[in-house]
């Protein structure tokens, strides 16, 4: 990520560093070394390339400094300004890269360790992982010829570290199993608060009044022994994440510096490409300069005045740094502990865990069999009950049409009301002696369901019931009104059956629609334990992170972090709306992580990308002041902020 910033950072100054010749002149450089050099440098970035040029240089210079055995306006005189120019800007790339790779870690392991403190139980597990050093420490302690006594391991020996007194004092083994407490002149608070005892006064107490205080007194001082290495553990975790944290500041904050040199270095090279071909580069002011405010930020000493001896020594400077660097990271155990003191717990417990777990399956495999058949007989009835029959019986319906009813025949009804017809035209017929258009007439009347010529027959009956049950036709008006009914029965079910037959479909896709979404939900699940697609856009992990990284720029742009580097110098005046080093150098970590997931996360030749990269580029440039950056976030977020889902990371869609 470090070495793609820096080759963007500057890939625009690349053409000022390249061969300059003068007109109408053939490249007939006799010094091969030279040549080589010069290809060298335009092909690779790495320091060793770096001391290569320069020794190579150190060779064309005279004990005064000036370089000799070059004729001006000469082949030899242009490939050793060209080479003299990429040393620059390679050596600038190189330092920019290794301040912006040293604070890039220091925030990463910083954010390790903050994960380990927020949580009590990967406290508790990393306590377990650093276990078998811890116990090292403790071993080759007790084989040193340090005064230890047997009273060490005394009960009251270890009631010490829980006195009130003060100051408080850590024995050896603490010591050992926590080092970071040799260097603590002071305890901590939070040590302090779980090392305190509460004095109890039984004096005036009843003997059941201190017995009860005696076991409440025990239990909270068997639990706080329990607690305390954890807590111990804890507060090494803490303190590492704040001494990573400073690192991280004073090397953000030095590349910030760092960064603000880049006009200068464009206006030292511009200078010298126009001129280098009457004289050297070494004897440009411009180069000079910058070479000078270089080293007076990266190594705070600029006393050559000099271009090669402010190399020499801006390449030695850092090589002491790394060295340094290195050597402060191990002596305070700074680092994330390596893959085999976290991978070992889990080493150590998976081969009997594993022979554990063969020899209960092959115990209970009657019972494991039981239940996969149980679970394929679930899955067949499922698919089959559920999925395939509803499925099929949908096909079916659509092809069937509706034709047939689904309460009532057709036949059926057309029976019913036939009957009643012929025992209304026969009792017309008969009781009313109807001739055939009357009975004509009747029939279109029964069929729109009008029986008043029945109906007048009955009132008839009516008056004289027992007479017209023995002599009458009360009987036959009686169960024709019955037949009656039963046809209007029958009509009513018609009609509730073509409401059904409408909504046959609807019916038969609600049935099958739970079967549909548990499969659609299963197969999705399935698909993405067995898909090797990388998410869209990074995924959820991708896109909190650069989340994190927005929320962290806009808070650096409205409360900019006080710097602690070089407090004995004099502060460095910054204008109202400008951006102090420190608050640049902790941008650029955020922006080469944002640009980081733009080119490898989004859509490549997509505007989302392109858009997206501009932005970065944007907040890069050094020359936009606090409140155009603030206006440039401001667009990312109406931008981006739906897409990318930033929104729903943040709690909610607020409209910015």
């Amino acid at each position: 990520m470090s070495s793609n910033f820096a080759v963007h950072y500057i890939e625009h100054l690349v053409p000022l560093t390249r061969l300059q010749l003068p007109v109408q002149t053939k490249l007939t450089c006799e010094n091969d070394a030279l040549k080589s050099t010069h290809a060298l440098l335009e092909g690779s970035l790495s320091e060793a390339t770096v001391q290569e040029s320069i020794n190579l240089l150190r060779a064309f210079v005279t004990q005064e400094g000036k370089p000799t055995g070059l004729r001006p306006d000469s082949e030899d005189l242009a490939f050793y300004n060209a080479v003299v120019r990429k040393t620059i800007f390679n050596l600038y790339a190189l330092a920019v890269d290794l301040y912006l790779q040293e604070s890039s870690a220091a925030q990463f392991d910083a954010e390790w360790w903050a994960d380990i403190e927020r949580s009590t139980w990967s406290v508790a597990w990393y306590l377990l992982q650093t276990l078998p050093s811890r116990l090292r420490r403790v071993l080759q302690l007790i084989q040193s010829n340090m005064p230890l006594r047997l009273s060490s391991f005394q009960p009251s020996s270890i009631a010490r570290l829980y006195s009130d007194a003060a100051p408080l004092r850590f024995n050896a083994f603490t010591v050992a199993f926590f080092p970071y407490l040799r260097d603590q002149t002071s305890p901590l608070p939070s040590v302090s608060c779980f090392t305190a005892v509460k004095n109890i006064r039984l004096g005036s107490l009843g003997l059941v009044e201190k017995i009860r205080g005696a076991v409440i007194y025990s239990i909270q001082r068997v639990i706080s022994l329990l607690h305390f290495p954890i807590h111990l553990a804890r507060e090494e975790c803490h303190l590492r994440r704040k001494e990573l944290e400073k690192i991280r500041d004073e090397r953000a904050e030095v590349l910030g510096k760092l960064l603000e040199l880049r006009p200068l270095l464009t206006n030292a090279l511009e200078a010298d490409y126009n001129v280098s071909i009457s004289g050297a580069s070494t004897q440009n002011r411009a180069l000079v300069v910058f070479l000078s405010n270089f080293a007076l930020v990266t190594s705070g000493d600029a006393s050559q005045d000099v271009a090669l001896p402010l190399i020499e020594q801006l390449v030695d400077a850092f090589k002491d740094h790394r060295m340094s660097h290195d050597a402060y990271l191990e002596a305070h155990d700074l680092r994330r502990p390596s893959q085999l003191t976290l991978l070992w717990p889990r080493i150590f417990l998976l081969p009997p865990l594993t022979l554990y777990c063969a020899k209960y399956v092959y115990a209970s495999r009657a019972t494991l069999a039981e239940v996969a058949h149980d679970v394929l007989n679930t899955v067949h009835n499922f698919f089959k009950g559920w999925l395939f029959d509803p499925v099929m019986d949908v096909i079916a319906t659509i092809r069937a049409g509706g034709e047939d009813g689904v309460i009532v025949r057709r036949e059926a009804v057309a029976a019913d009301f036939d009957s009643l017809e012929r025992m209304t035209l026969a009792l017309a017929r008969e009781k009313l002696s109807y001739n055939a258009t009357q009975l004509s007439t009747l029939s279109q009347q029964i069929r729109q369901g009008d029986l008043t010529p029945v109906l007048k027959i009955y009132e008839e009956d009516i008056k004289t019931p027992m007479k017209s049950v023995i002599s009458g036709t009360l009987l036959r008006s009686m169960f024709i009104q019955i037949q009656k009914a039963k046809v209007d029965i029958d009509q009513a079910l018609t009609g509730i059956d073509r409401l059904l037959k409408s909504q046959e479909l609807t019916f038969a896709f609600v049935g099958v629609a739970p079967a549909l979404a548990v499969t659609y939900v299963f197969v999705g699940f399935l698909a993405g334990l067995l898909s090797i697609r990388p998410a869209r856009y990074g995924g959820k992990s991708g896109k909190t992170s650069v989340w994190l990284s927005m929320r962290r720029i806009e808070r650096l742009l409205l409360f900019q972090p006080k710097s602690s580097l070089h407090r004995h110098r004099n502060s460095e005046t910054v204008q109202p709306d400008g951006i102090p080093a420190l608050t640049t150098g902790l941008l650029v970590l955020s922006l080469a992580h944002l640009r980081e997931y733009g080119l490898t996360s989004l859509p490549a030749r997509s505007r989302l990308r392109e858009g997206f990269l501009e932005d970065i580029e944007d907040l890069e440039g050094p020359e936009l002041s606090r409140s155009e950056k603030l206006r440039i976030v401001d667009r990312m977020w109406k931008s981006w902020g739906k897409e990318l889902g930033w929104y729903d990371l943040a709690g909610g869609r607020a409209n910015r």
